[in-house]
C-alpha cells in the first residue's frame, strides 16, 4: 500500500480519489487493475511538485506510488515497465533522503525486494537472489534498531519473498529457513497484523511462506512439518478467498493441491484425494501447474551438490571448508547467501567452489551449475560489501569470477534456461569491465574480457535483442584491436 509516511494526507479531490481507488484494488488482490489510477496519482502529484519545488509531501507520494505502480505492472506482466517505475521510486526516495526529509532505509529495501521479484518474473534469477539478499539484510538491521517492532511485519514479508526466490534459484535449505522464519514471525504478529490496513497483503505473503515451507520439508522427508505448513497456508488462503479475487482463489487451489499431494504421501489417501478433487474441480489449470511444480522437484542443496562433487571428482581438499558454508556465519541467521560467511571469506570460498566447476561440467552439469551459482553469489556479495580482497586484489579474483560466469552461463543456456543464462552473461560483462585496467600489460586479461563481452552478445542475440548484441560484440572487437588501431581505421 502507498505509504505517505505521515507527511501528507491527500485532500478529497481527484488525486485523493485516484489514490484510494488504487489502494482498494490492491487490497482486493486486483493489482493489475490499479495501474491507471496510480498513473493519475503520479501525474497530479508531479504537477504539485513542479508548482512548489519544496513540496516534499508530493514528491514522497510520487515515489511511493511509483513503487506501487511497479507491483501493478508486474501483476499485468509488464516487467520492463515495472523496473522503470522502481527506478523512479528509488530516485524519489534518494532525493528525499538527501534533503533530510526522511530516513529512506526501509523504502529502498522495499524497492530492492520488489526489483528482485520483477527480475525473477523475467527469469533473471541470479540478479533476483542478490537483490533480495540485500533487502533481507537491510530489514534485519532495521528490526535490530530502535524502531524494530514497527518493521517486523515487513521483515516477515521480505523473508517470504526471499524464500520464494531461493526456492527456484538458490539453495532450498536457505529457502525453507527463510520461509519458516517468515511464518513464525507472521504468527507471532497476528494480532498486530490483523489490525493493519494491509492485513490482506500480509496474509498473501504468509501463504507464500507456507507454500515454500511445505514444498521443501516434504521433499526432504519432513512430512509432519510439511503438513503443518499446509494447514496454516490452507486456513489463510481459505479466508483470503472470501475477497472474490481470482488471485486469492488460485492461492486457495494451490494450497489444496499441495496438501492433497502431501496427505497422499503419508498414506492418508482418501483425505488427499478429496483435497485434489476439490482443487481440480475449482481451477484445473492452477492445480495442474502446482502438481507439475511438485513433480519437477527442487534444485540441489549446497550440501547435496558438494557431496555429488566428491562422488564425481573424488575427495577434494576444500570439501570441509565448503561444507561449513551450510552453517550460519557468527552473528548471522542462515536465510540468505550472505549469511554463509563474512565478505572477506566469501571470495575465497567462491574461488574454491569455482575450482570444481570445469571438471564437474564434463561429468555432472547439474551439480556444476548449482555450485557455480553459489560461487557467483559469494563473489557478488563480497564485491557489493566492498571487501578488502575484492577491492585491492581485483586482478586475482575478478578473472576467476569472469571465467566462472563464462562457463556456467554457457552451461545454463545449453540446459534451456536462456533468460537465466543471459542474466549470468550480463554479470560476466560487468566483471569484464573490472578487468580492463589490467589489459594493457596482460594479454590474457584482454582475451578474457573480450570473451565475456562476446558471450553476452551471443546470449542477447539468442533472446532476440540484436541491437544490444551488436554493441556487445563491437565492444569485444574494440577491446582486442586496441585504441591505436581504432584511430587509424
Amino acid at each position: 500500500m502507498v505509504d505517505s509516511g505521515g507527511l501528507w494526507t491527500p485532500p478529497e479531490d481527484e488525486l485523493g480519489e485516484a489514490l484510494q481507488t488504487a489502494q482498494v484494488l490492491i487490497e482486493e488482490g486486483r493489482a493489475d487493475e490499479a495501474g491507471p489510477y496510480q498513473q493519475r496519482v503520479i501525474e497530479l502529484a508531479r504537477q504539485r511538485a513542479e508548482e512548489q519545488p519544496n513540496h516534499y509531501e508530493a514528491k514522497h507520494l510520487m515515489a511511493a506510488t511509483h513503487y506501487e505502480l511497479a507491483g501493478s505492472l508486474n501483476a499485468a506482466g509488464r516487467h520492463e515497465e515495472a523496473l522503470a517505475a522502481l527506478h523512479e521510486a528509488q530516485l524519489g526516495y534518494t532525493e528525499l533522503s538527501d534533503a533530510g526529509v526522511l530516513d529512506a532505509t526501509s523504502y529502498l529495501a522495499d524497492i530492492r525486494a520488489r526489483r528482485a521479484m520483477t527480475q525473477a518474473h523475467r527469469g533473471r534469477g541470479a540478479t533476483a537472489v542478490l537483490e533480495m539478499d540485500g533487502a533481507v539484510i537491510a530489514y534485519g538491521q532495521l528490526v535490530g534498531g530502535e524502531e524494530g517492532l514497527r518493521h517486523q511485519p515487513d521483515f516477515a514479508r521480505v523473508l517470504a519473498m526471499n524464500a520464494l526466490i531461493l526456492r527456484r534459484y538458490g539453495d532450498p535449505a536457505l529457502a525453507v529457513a527463510s520461509a519458516d522464519a517468515a511464518t513464525q514471525l507472521f504468527l507471532q504478529l497476528a494480532d498486530q497484523i490483523n489490525e493493519s490496513p494491509q492485513s490482506l497483503s500480509y496474509a498473501r505473503y504468509l501463504c507464500t511462506a507456507t507454500a515454500v515451507s511445505a514444498d521443501v520439508h516434504a521433499a526432504e522427508g519432513r512430512l509432519d512439518l510439511a503438513l503443518e505448513a499446509d494447514e496454516i497456508g490452507l486456513n489463510t488462503a481459505d479466508t483470503l478467498a472470501d475477497s472474490d479475487s481470482a488471485t486469492d482463489m488460485r492461492t486457495l487451489v494451490a494450497a489444496l493441491t499441495r496438501k492433497g499431494k502431501h496427505l497422499g504421501i503419508v498414506g492418508r489417501i482418501m483425505e488427499g484425494e478429496t483435497c485434489l478433487r476439490t482443487a481440480f474441480d475449482t481451477d484445473a489449470e492452477t492445480a495442474a501447474r502446482v502438481t507439475e511444480e511438485l513433480e519437477r522437484g527442487l534444485p540441489l542443496t549446497l550440501v547435496a551438490a558438494l557431496e555429488n562433487a566428491e562422488i564425481k571428482l573424488g575427495p577434494y581438499e576444500q570439501y570441509y571448508r565448503l561444507l561449513a558454508l551450510a552453517e550460519p556465519a557468527p552473528g548471522m541467521t542462515l536465510a540468505t547467501v550472505s549469511g554463509r560467511t563474512d565478505p572477506e571469506s566469501a571470495c575465497v570460498r567462491a574461488t574454491e567452489l569455482a575450482e570444481l566447476i570445469p571438471a564437474l561440467l564434463i561429468q555432472d552439469s547439474h551439480t556444476a551449475m548449482t555450485l557455480g551459482l553459489e560461487a557467483h553469489y559469494l563473489f557478488a556479495i563480497s564485491s557489493e560489501r566492498e571487501s578488502q580482497r575484492m577491492r585491492y586484489e581485483t586482478s586475482t579474483y575478478a578473472p576467476i569470477w569472469a571465467k566462472l560466469l563464462l562457463d556456467i552461463s554457457g552451461a545454463v543456456h545449453e540446459s534451456g534456461r536462456t533468460e537465466l543464462a543471459l542474466d549470468l552473461a550480463g554479470w560476466c560483462a560487468e566483471v569484464a569491465t573490472a578487468l580492463i585496467p589490467f589489459t594493457d600489460d596482460q594479454p590474457e586479461m584482454k582475451d578474457l574480457a573480450a570473451a565475456c563481452y562476446r558471450q553476452h552478445g551471443d546470449l542477447l542475440a539468442a533472446t532476440g535483442d540484436l541491437t544490444a548484441s551488436h554493441h556487445a560484440h563491437e565492444a569485444a572487437q574494440q577491446l582486442l584491436v586496441g585504441p591505436e588501431r581504432r584511430i587509424g581505421g
